[in-house]
């Protein structure tokens, strides 16, 4: 099992979460006997707020999900269960129990645009990402697919609520589909994307200046939690 692309999700937490159970690299995959492993269980109250089968305007599946009724999708693969039914992480443990701020259990399905145009200099390429006002971390101007949405129409939705600019993407070719090495992933719940490239071109390259947005930042589902986000393109050398 490759653990470079399962660290976020076993070292960092959002502010929120209780500390991880430390989970050494050899310790990651769930083939591997541990008897003494006994992460914290976490929920977000946020989560619980907005359990659909209690609120009506509620995005987050229950506590009590029939697990045995339930099948769980990944673009992973088949998910493995735990012995009460519940799905785990396809790369293994991650020092926690619970869905965390993740609003379904198993994978959390998001879809993340990647947006480029042509540098200042004939060797440059630039960039579109957002920079968020939480964390301060730069990210793809993307988010979390509704139930039963088509992911060019999350694409679209999400960079125009992000970045403010308008875009068609139907043209994007598609380039990573599966997990996400997330700080809100779980031994129960956890992020998964696609990924589509866009490369614009001149006249629309020229044009396109993103700007400050005001975002919703959903997990798992669409929430009325909002935060804003900062638009720009940053530039790279060609390689």
């Amino acid at each position: 099992m490759n653990t470079s692309l399962h660290v976020k999700a076993r070292t960092l937490r959002p502010k929120n979460y209780p500390v991880r159970f430390e989970v050494p690299d050899g310790k990651v995959p769930w083939d591997v006997a541990w008897p003494g492993y006994e992460p914290p269980y976490f929920v977000d109250p946020a989560v619980l707020a907005n359990d659909r089968t209690v609120n009506p305007s509620g995005w987050a599946e229950p506590e009590d999900l029939p697990f045995g009724r339930h099948r769980f999708a990944s673009y992973e693969g088949e998910v493995r269960l735990d012995p009460e039914g519940r799905p785990l992480n396809p790369r293994g443990r991650t020092g926690l129990a619970g869905r965390g701020a993740l609003g379904r259990w198993g994978a959390n399905f998001a879809a993340d645009p990647l947006v480029t145009r042509d540098g200042p200099t004939p060797s440059s390429i630039e960039l579109l990402v957002i920079q968020r006002r939480d964390s301060g971390e730069w990210a793809l101007p993307g988010g979390m697919v509704d139930a039963g949405e088509e992911v060019s129409r999350t694409l679209e939705r999400e960079f125009e609520e992000e970045a403010g600019v308008r875009l068609d993407l139907s043209g994007a070719v598609e380039i990573y589909r599966g997990y996400v090495d997330d700080r809100r992933n779980t031994d129960h719940a956890w992020m998964e994307t696609v990924v589509r490239h866009l490369h614009l071109v001149p006249p629309l390259s020229q044009a396109m200046e993103p700007r400050a947005a005001t975002t919703r930042r959903p997990s798992g589902g669409r929430s009325s939690t909002r935060s804003s986000s900062r638009g720009s393109t940053r530039t790279t050398e060609r390689s």
